[in-house]
């Protein structure tokens, strides 16, 4: 006959209630979940703290549905487009074409053109309205302060 073990939950020590009534188990359970909580808010801090703002220009720098180039000492001093597409609204983009980096420099009418190939983009959006780019510009954050464009970039 082979021997027989008892190995049954019955036989297991029942958890340690505390005075609120919790066990060992959902308090730990429980101080896991509110350190990892904390953990999540230290991280979006992180990020937070990996955007800067920058003052690009005077709002009187950029005509209404005009664009211009300011150079912003992001990374390696990017260049950054401001347009303003309707009046008091601001937008900002990376200057770089989309398609093969060169700089997106002219305007005509609500299109902002790449020289190079030709590539339009919509300056209110940045979106592509013709090719041979694919891809929308890159588009920042922007906040007018005291008539002043301040641009966030994430470094």
């Amino acid at each position: 006959m082979p021997e027989t073990h008892n190995c049954s939950s019955d036989d297991a020590p029942l958890p340690k209630q505390s005075a609120a009534g919790l066990s060992r188990r959902n308090f730990l359970s429980t101080l896991a979940i509110a350190a990892g909580s904390i953990g999540l808010t230290s991280i979006a801090q992180s990020a937070q703290a990996a955007s800067k703002k920058y003052k690009v220009c005077a709002t009187k720098d950029v005509k209404v549905g005009g664009a211009s180039s300011f150079r912003v000492p992001a990374g390696k001093n990017m260049m950054v487009l401001i347009t303003q597409p309707k009046k008091g609204v601001f937008r900002a983009f990376d200057q770089r074409c989309t398609h093969d980096g060169f700089a997106v420099n002219s305007i005509e009418g609500k299109n902002l053109i790449c020289q190079a190939h030709g590539a339009l983009f919509d300056m209110d959006s940045g979106s592509v309205r013709r090719g041979p780019a694919k891809r929308s510009l890159t588009k920042y954050t922007v906040s007018v302060e005291k008539n002043f464009v301040y641009v966030t970039i994430k470094n």
